[in-house]
């Protein structure tokens, strides 16, 4: 006999985009499409990829609404969620506790282990989601203004590859590519352009601290006060007053169009500049992409943040019926065979790079350690001013202080 047979039910994936009648337009959607066909024709189950109909704006209410009341009319569903209605959802106790179904192999290769360690309370945790985590925060590079400078125009890379990538050295970078070149007393080249608040996220992990928000012992977020967190925003101060692009009277993302003019050194932001014709496209000078510099507190491995989105399954449904729609999630996410190749997911990322270095070295690092990010979750928090503030120059202590509450 078959070793499952889940009856005929049917699995819902609720979003705010997904179109169920939407025709598989790449070899690779239309061979998905296919096995999951199998899976559905051997274990007995239909699955089905939905919007809500809520629009982005009315999901995260619509989702609480429908666990709250425990509304069945949904049927079997799994609901894809941002960070707006997370917290709210497992503060009130909606999401079902997935540790508890058996016959899951969570240490598989597939779950995303950021995600899943997003709403995590000890042993249990409420959501999942399959796939490689999507490469998010990075600091690129200009290699002609490092060679320029009497540096290799691959120096990160190395630095990288041998562990050697730490904030003293970038500050050693960064000070030789901050000069006055005609003379005239006035700082005309910056080492760096820029956003403010990528770059202090990534300080700040990079210090072993958590990113303005952390948890406590008790599971509960905080604001992060350690010495970690405070080193690494008086830091981020000292990098910005010296070395980073004055704003001036340009656009609030002048930093992106100084780094794409060739004008700067570094940029820090995240690797969809670097998609195809994305934000680089018309780029003269070549570029790469690291990991941020390791900071003295820091693990000193290479990272990126994941904030892919959660799978919850609501906690209205029995036990029996949660173990059953977990295990057809597990179906649905095995890899399609023929795609299952684990370096698979690089392909998409070559054409947006100069060099396979971007993809091979610092992509395969983000892939291998992406970091939850917590602040994202917490309703009504505002945590950019923070950056913005202390960029400028605002007191680091006082600054913390003001929004711990």
């Amino acid at each position: 006999g078959k070793p499952y047979d889940f009856g005929g039910i049917t699995v819902t994936v609720w979003d705010w985009w997904s179109n169920p009648n939407a025709e598989p337009t790449t070899k690779q959607q239309v061979d998905t499409a296919a096995y999951r066909q199998y899976l559905m024709d051997t274990y007995n189950f239909k699955y089905v990829e939905c919007d809500l109909g809520a629009g982005w704006g009315g999901y995260p209410e619509k989702v609480l609404n429908i666990c709250a009341t425990g509304d069945r009319s949904v049927g079997y569903s799994v609901f894809r969620l941002d960070g707006r209605p997370a917290l709210k959802g497992l503060m009130n106790g909606y999401y079902a506790d997935l540790s508890k179904t058996p016959d899951i192999d969570w240490k598989d290769p597939k779950w995303n282990q950021a995600v899943k360690g997003v709403m995590q309370k000890g042993k249990s945790f409420y959501c999942f989601n399959a796939g490689a985590p999507e490469p998010k925060n990075c600091l690129f590079f200009n290699k002609r203004i490092l060679e320029e400078n009497g540096y290799d125009r691959d120096l990160p890379y190395d630095l990288q590859k041998e562990g050697k990538w730490t904030w003293a050295k970038f500050e050693e970078i960064l000070a030789k590519l901050t000069k006055d070149t005609n003379a005239d007393g006035i700082i005309d080249q910056y080492g760096m352009a820029s956003f403010n608040t990528e770059f202090s996220w990534q300080a700040i992990a990079s210090n072993g601290a958590d990113v303005v928000v952390g948890k406590d012992k008790d599971g509960k977020f905080v604001l992060d006060m350690s010495d970690a967190e405070k080193e690494a925003w008086q830091w981020i101060q000292d990098m910005f007053m010296k070395y980073n692009k004055p704003q001036g009277d340009a656009n609030w993302d002048y930093w992106r169009a100084a780094f794409v003019n060739g004008e700067v050194g570094f940029m820090a932001n995240q690797e969809y500049d670097a998609q195809p014709n994305g934000n680089f496209k018309d780029m003269k000078d070549d570029f790469g992409m690291v990991s941020f510099p390791a900071g003295p507190k820091g693990n000193g491995k290479p990272f990126t943040f994941s904030q892919d989105y959660m799978w919850v399954i609501p906690s209205f449904y029995e036990q029996e019926e949660v173990d059953k729609i977990m295990k057809i999630m597990d179906f649905i996410t095995d890899p399609t065979p023929g795609y299952d190749d684990p370096d698979a997911w690089k392909e998409a990322y070559y054409a947006g790079f100069r060099d396979e270095r971007a993809v091979d070295e610092t992509l395969q690092y983000f892939h291998d350690n992406a970091l939850p990010f917590y602040a994202w979750l917490v309703p009504d928090f505002n945590y950019a001013p923070l950056a913005w503030s202390i960029c400028a120059g605002a007191d680091v202590s006082s600054t913390l202080e003001e929004n711990q509450n």
